[in-house]
């Protein structure tokens, strides 16, 4: 497996210095909606930090609905093939379509359109993926965060139901742990499973958190499924207070699990 954080620009050296093997940043932070002149600093911020961007999250902003009535599909497409565009000039392989903002069901908008809204969304970032040979990976979020796709095995389901081979499914034990999903659902997707996401891990001297006591249990899970892609921390409960000092202890963690 390799391991790699989700981080914000500020912190891409000390992602680098902590070991982590790629660093994921948000697809936002390229900035698809401004010019050249606007990411270019942007881009050479990434690329100075000397650690290869593999995975990109946070794809599609609330400005650009996916699901809805004001889903806007020649505006999507702009954004999109812009965004495939930086992405794969930084080393990205994978795209995290996350997004509850964007993708979840307006108040009052037939919930019965949603899902050939996502495949048609799935369909036009397959699409633009297809000269940059990138993965779109569907990640499902626990249903206090979006109220479609919320569990793992849904996700596989949605990618098998996009007929693309470049549409697969994340399983990230925050959400899996909120939803309270079954550690059996990644079996039943592993034909899908392409990416992880794991909350930042217990660490010392830091408060307990609700998805600690069931990480072990999820990291020997991805093992028995003989997962080997990628593993980004994500720090949704908000751990890190010292980045550079703990980022390298939460490595030290998912090395010492992932070994058993």
């Amino acid at each position: 497996m390799r391991l790699g954080c989700c981080a914000s620009l500020d912190v891409l050296d000390a992602v680098r210095r902590a070991g982590f093997a790629y660093v994921e940043p948000r697809v936002v932070d390229l900035v698809p909606d401004d010019d050249e002149t606007v990411y270019a600093p942007i881009r050479r911020r990434i690329e100075n930090a000397g650690l290869p961007a593999e995975a990109f999250n946070v794809f599609v902003p609330a400005h650009h609905p996916v699901v809805g009535p004001k889903r806007d599909l020649p505006a999507l497409r702009a954004y999109v093939d812009t965004a495939m565009g930086r992405m794969s000039e930084l080393g990205a392989r994978q795209v995290i379509f996350g997004s509850g903002s964007a993708r979840a069901t307006p108040r009052g908008f037939d919930r019965h359109q949603v899902p050939s809204q996502i495949l048609d969304f799935l369909a036009l970032a397959a699409d633009a993926a297809a000269p940059y040979d990138l993965e779109i990976v569907i990640e499902p979020l626990w249903r206090g965060v979006c109220d479609n796709i919320n569990t793992v095995l849904e996700a596989a389901v949605v990618a098998r139901q996009s007929g693309s081979s470049r549409v697969a499914a994340l399983a990230d034990w925050w959400h899996m742990a909120h939803e309270r999903e079954p550690l059996t659902n990644l079996a039943e997707s592993r034909d899908r499973l392409r990416h992880v996401h794991v909350p930042v891990p217990p660490l010392p001297g830091s408060p307990p958190q609700s998805t600690d006591s069931g990480l072990p249990d999820f990291l020997r899970a991805l093992t028995a499924v003989n997962y080997t892609g990628r593993v980004s921390i994500e720090d949704n409960g908000k751990r890190f207070d010292n980045f550079s000092r703990q980022a390298p202890q939460a490595l030290a963690y998912l090395r010492a699990h992932l070994r058993r």
